[in-house]
């Protein structure tokens, strides 16, 4: 494979960081969005491992758990949660994630009663919405040992290119039915840009964060358009709160971010825009909320099928161009108000 193209698969990876019920009624049988590919519930064997190994020491722990889970999943834990780590990291990942399972077992047993057929329905309302859209690829529900709760990872190819939706299982139990529809048709949408967006692309291309910014606002704009009427808090997995105090800085967040990318900064100067950053200078999260504004002012002119199309260069355009006009909003008032 071609540096360029390690190169950009490796920057792609970077941006897929990372419900009281919506549906009352099972799924048919005969329905589904599978596309003849399946649900892998590694659920089940976290379950299993667990009731035959929580009074072990740890020691005898971890060698249950290679046993009985990860040699079962090897490429699942190799691609998508421990990618590349070294094996002190692993021991220390695994470790910590045997201390803390204790705690969460509960949840994980009552989630995994109904999280495939969920996951089967959120990709039926997500074909409904986008028909064109077929799935390539199994889809995981496994411990993700706290990492994420959804996310598109390299699991079922080679090659590294993300191609396989990942659901944490773990962190999901804490989540509401109607939380975890988010997260199913955010991620899915991914999955449906890259297809498009992953054709022609350059790395230097993916190297600002204009792409990012755009990846996860067209996101979150995709997942409102598949289950609409809801608090706009819910696309983005905010409080009310947070929602209404980033709103209020949204000028403020917008001009940051335009000198940025206008600096041309590296990954690790915006990657914290996209993360529950413990830097009280940055919005948590706050690169969702603003790349959610930036895709609701190109959809007043495009539709989402043509966004989706648009190459890397056509998008960069765009986000500085609704980011100015966003950071210019107070301008604009003063003058009418003149």
């Amino acid at each position: 494979m071609s540096i360029l193209k390690k190169t950009l698969i490796a920057i792609a990876l970077f941006f897929l960081f990372g419900l009281s019920s919506l549906y009352a009624n099972p799924i048919p049988d005969a329905v589904s969005g599978l596309d003849e590919h399946k649900v892998v519930n590694v659920l089940d064997d976290l379950l299993l491992f667990w009731d035959q190994s929580r009074d072990m020491s740890l020691r005898r722990q971890r060698r249950a758990w290679t046993r009985m889970v990860e040699n079962k999943h090897r490429d699942y834990f190799e691609r998508a949660v421990y990618r590349g780590a070294d094996e002190s990291a692993r021991r220390v990942m695994l470790d910590q994630f045997l201390l803390r399972i204790s705690w969460q077992i509960a949840a994980i047993r009552e989630f995994n009663k109904t999280a495939p057929e969920l996951v089967e329905r959120g990709l039926l309302d997500f074909k409904s919405r986008f028909p064109e859209y077929s799935q390539a690829r199994d889809i995981y529900i496994a411990p993700s040992m706290f990492m994420f709760d959804g996310s598109v990872r390299p699991v079922q190819n080679e090659e590294g290119v993300p191609d396989t939706l990942c659901l944490g299982g773990d962190v999901l139990s804490d989540y509401t039915a109607e939380q975890f529809q988010m997260v199913i048709a955010h991620e899915l949408f991914h999955l449906y840009h890259f297809g498009f967006l992953m054709r022609e692309a350059s790395p230097a291309q993916f190297r600002t964060g204009h792409m990012p910014l755009i990846i996860e606002g067209m996101a979150v704009a995709g997942t409102e358009m598949i289950y609409p009427y809801l608090p706009t808090s819910a696309y983005l997995h905010f409080s009310d709160d947070e929602l209404a105090a980033q709103e209020v800085d949204l000028m403020f967040s917008s001009r940051r971010f335009l000198k940025l990318l206008g600096d041309e900064s590296p990954p690790e100067q915006y990657e914290s825009w996209f993360t529950n950053t413990a830097d009280p200078t940055v919005p948590p999260r706050g690169g969702y909320l603003l790349g959610y504004e930036v895709a609701k002012r190109v959809l007043a002119t495009y539709t989402m099928e043509q966004m989706v199309r648009m190459t890397p260069a056509q998008l960069r355009e765009h986000v500085e161009e609704q980011l100015l006009a966003m950071a210019s909003d107070e301008i604009v008032l003063v003058a009418a108000g003149n």
